[in-house]
Order: structure tokens, then sequence, then C-alpha cells
């Protein structure tokens, strides 16, 4: 599957509605009231895309959705994919990179800080890359993705079988696909792989 996939719409409100409907949701469930704004029959998720493969992840495990920080403080002796810890409104968040979780080799964004070039790369990289910030029972963790395009309802009637190649460590995380604009994408329970001591490990 490729980064271009023109049935994929994409839309400039999109971010900003997955935002307020992650806050709408945390307040229903502080309140204590149900959800009522997913269609009957559907489930609620969120659209990415890690280099060229797009996901769906489902919503409910989200905790918010942020840019990339500016300052990401690296953690020497890490796996590759801890790109650092961040402030985010005073707690400390690791931020991993998906894209090395699921097919290895070393982060972009670590590469391009050792080139002289990089902050024009990283500047072209904040445009769309977003940090997706995953429930966590003790500490929320963030995953960077290539683009968090935005929330959709899928429909339970729409999974099919079919699951790509190369998704590599990921895999065992992905359980089925959904048809999307008639297109079948993965769906990924980023919460559960992060839960895995095979990647929370943050040591080398």
């Amino acid at each position: 599957m490729t980064e271009t996939m023109p049935r994929i719409k994409r839309s400039r409100t999109d971010l900003h509605e997955l935002i307020r409907k992650l806050d709408a949701r945390c307040r229903a469930r502080v309140a204590g009231l149900p959800d009522e704004t997913t269609p009957a029959d559907s489930w609620a998720a969120v659209l990415l895309r890690v280099r060229k493969q797009f996901f769906l992840t489902p919503l409910e495990q989200m905790a918010e959705v942020l840019e990339l920080p500016r300052d990401i403080t690296r953690v020497p002796g890490t796996k590759p994919w801890l790109l650092g810890v961040a402030n985010n409104r005073g707690t400390l968040l690791p931020i991993y990179d998906l894209a090395s979780l699921i097919a290895g080799g070393q982060p972009e964004l670590k590469r391009s800080q050792q080139d002289t070039s990089a902050e024009h790369r990283r500047g072209a990289m904040r445009r769309r890359e977003r940090v997706l910030v995953v429930r966590q029972e003790e500490l929320p963790c963030g995953l960077l993705v290539s683009e968090a395009i935005g929330m959709r309802y899928i429909k339970n009637s729409d999974r099919v079988a079919e699951i790509p190649d190369g998704l590599g460590p990921a895999r065992p995380y992905v359980e089925a696909s959904y048809l999307l604009e008639g297109t079948p994408l993965p769906v990924i329970r980023l919460g559960r792989m992060m839960a895995d001591p095979v990647f929370n490990a943050a040591t080398t």
C-alpha cells in the first residue's frame, strides 16, 4: 500500500475535530455519561500513516494528539526507537518512533539531527508528524507517526481478513483489517503493543 491513496480524504479540520472528540469523550467519562456520538454498529478510529503504511487504531486508547515537541531530551543507552522524553504540561512523556518499531533501523528524526541541514528537514517533518499519546495504566507514552489524518467511524460489518505484509514486530498487534472507502486498512492496537515488555523496555 503506497502513501498516495486518493480515496482517503483529508481535511484541514480533521485534526481539530479529533482533538474536540477526544476532549468530549474524556469529559463524558469523568461525568459517567454514555458515549452517544458513535453511530450504531460502528466504532471510532484514528486514521494514521506510518511512512507509506496506513493504519486504523481505536480512538478510545488515545489521550491526546500533539505536535512534535521541539525539545526532546535523549536518554543514553536506550533502544533506538525511544527518541527521548519531552515535557508535556509538567509531565515527562517518553516518545517512541512507531516507524522504527515496525520497520527497524534508525529513526528519521535522529538521522536528521546528525545532518547539517537538520533544521530545514525537521521544519518540513513538523508540518505533518504528530505524537499520539496512548493511555497507559501508569505512565502514558507518545508514539510518533508520519501523519494523524483524523477520526473515522468504522462499521463492524466492514471487517475483512486481509492483513498486509511488512508489519514486522507490529504484526501480533494487528487483528484484522476494515474497509475504509473501499480500501482494507489494518487495525493496530497501540496500547497493547506498548504494554509489551519487548517494546516498553527502554534500555538496550
